[in-house]
C-alpha cells in the first residue's frame, strides 16, 4: 500500500505581527505529537503568513484616488478596493460580473439562499488582476478581509517564493531537517474555488516527466503535474474555508526530490517582462481565429497585431 498523510495542525493560535510563526508551528506540530521531520512538506495558508509579517490595512484608513474613485463609480466597486489591488503592485486585467451562471453557481453554493444572494449582491463583481511576476489573483488581487476583524484586510505576501524560503531555512534551523515549503491561497475557477500554490521552497512546483513512456511503452504527452498545486489542494480539504482555525499542513509520504533552488516564480510562471505572456496570447487569438466565422476570425487575427 501506498500512503500519503496530511495533517492539518489544530492547535495553532490566533497569529499576530511579530509573532514567531515558525517556532509557533514547530511548538504545536510538537504538542500535537507530530513532530516535523525530513522530507515533510510544511504547507500554510497565505492568511496566517500576511498576519505574522503585518500585511493588514484598515479599509477606512484607505485613500482612493480619484482614479479608482471613477471606476468604482462606473462599476459599483468599492473604489477603496480598487486603490489597494493598485497598491499591491499589481495591475487589474478585468473586472467581471457576478451574473448568470457564476451568480447561480453561487446561489447553488450557498446553505442560506438569500445570504448567498445578499453577498453577490454587495460584491456584484471580481477584480482579476496579475503581479508582476505573473501570479493571477482572482479576488481583488488576493486582498482578503475574512477571517479578520471587521473593517481589516490583508495582502498576500509580495514575494511568496523568499517568504516561503525563509520559513524553510528557519525550519532547518530550529529543527535540523530538511523539509519543503509551499504558502497557498485560495482563487476562484469556474464554478467555484480551490487552494493553489503562490510561492514555494524545497520542492520542485512541476513535475519534469513530460514525454516519458507510459506502462504500454508509448511517450505520453502529459507529465507536467503542478506538483504544489495539488498538493496544496489536498491540504485545503484540512484547512477549509470559515473556522476550521488550522492554517498549517504536514503532508507526509509523497516521495520528492528535495531542491533549494526551485521556485513557483522560476520554474512555473512565464516571464512577464519578456513578452512570454504577449506572445501567448497573440499566438492564442490566431489559432482560434481558425475556428470561428470569417468577419469574428478576421477580428482576431487583426487583434493580435496590437498585442
Amino acid at each position: 500500500m501506498k500512503k500519503i498523510e496530511v495533517m492539518g495542525l489544530q492547535t495553532i493560535p490566533e497569529i499576530k505581527a511579530g509573532d514567531e510563526l515558525v517556532r509557533v508551528i514547530i511548538d504545536c506540530a510538537r504538542n500535537e505529537a507530530v513532530e516535523i521531520c525530513e522530507k515533510d512538506v510544511v504547507v500554510l495558508t497565505s492568511k496566517i503568513v500576511s498576519k505574522a509579517m503585518d500585511l493588514t490595512v484598515k479599509l477606512d484608513d484607505v485613500k482612493a484616488t480619484p482614479r479608482a474613485e471613477k471606476i468604482g463609480k462606473k462599476t459599483g466597486k468599492d473604489p477603496r478596493l480598487i486603490q489597494l489591488v493598485w497598491d499591491a503592485g499589481q495591475e487589474i486585467i478585468v473586472m467581471l460580473p457576478l451574473e448568470g451562471m457564476i451568480k447561480e453557481a453561487i446561489i447553488n453554493a450557498s446553505e442560506d439562499a438569500d445570504e448567498g444572494e445578499r453577498l453577490r449582491g454587495r460584491e456584484r463583481l471580481l477584480c482579476i488582476s496579475a503581479d508582476r511576476a505573473g501570479r493571477i489573483y482572482t479576488s481583488d488581487g488576493g486582498v482578503d478581509g475574512s477571517n479578520h476583524e471587521a473593517g481589516t484586510l490583508s495582502f498576500v505576501p509580495p514575494e511568496p517564493d523568499e517568504v516561503a524560503e525563509a520559513i524553510r531555512e528557519e525550519i532547518k534551523e530550529i529543527t535540523g531537517s530538511d523539509v519543503a515549503v509551499i504558502i497557498a491561497d485560495t482563487e476562484m475557477i469556474p464554478y467555484g474555488t480551490m487552494d493553489f500554490a503562490i510561492g514555494c521552497s524545497g520542492i520542485a512546483p512541476r513535475a519534469k516527466e513530460f514525454g516519458r513512456r507510459d506502462s504500454f511503452g508509448r511517450p505520453k504527452f502529459g507529465g507536467m503535474d503542478l506538483v504544489a498545486n495539488e498538493m496544496t489542494s489536498a491540504c485545503a480539504l484540512v484547512f477549509g474555508q470559515n473556522n476550521a482555525k488550522i492554517p498549517v499542513a504536514i503532508v507526509r509520504g509523497y516521495e520528492y526530490e528535495f531542491d533549494e533552488t526551485a521556485s513557483i516564480c522560476r520554474d512555473v510562471l512565464p516571464n512577464a517582462d519578456s513578452g512570454e505572456v504577449r506572445s501567448i496570447v497573440r499566438q492564442t487569438l490566431r489559432a482560434t481565429s481558425y475556428t470561428r466565422g470569417f468577419m469574428q476570425g478576421i477580428l482576431m487575427r487583426i487583434a493580435s497585431w496590437f498585442i
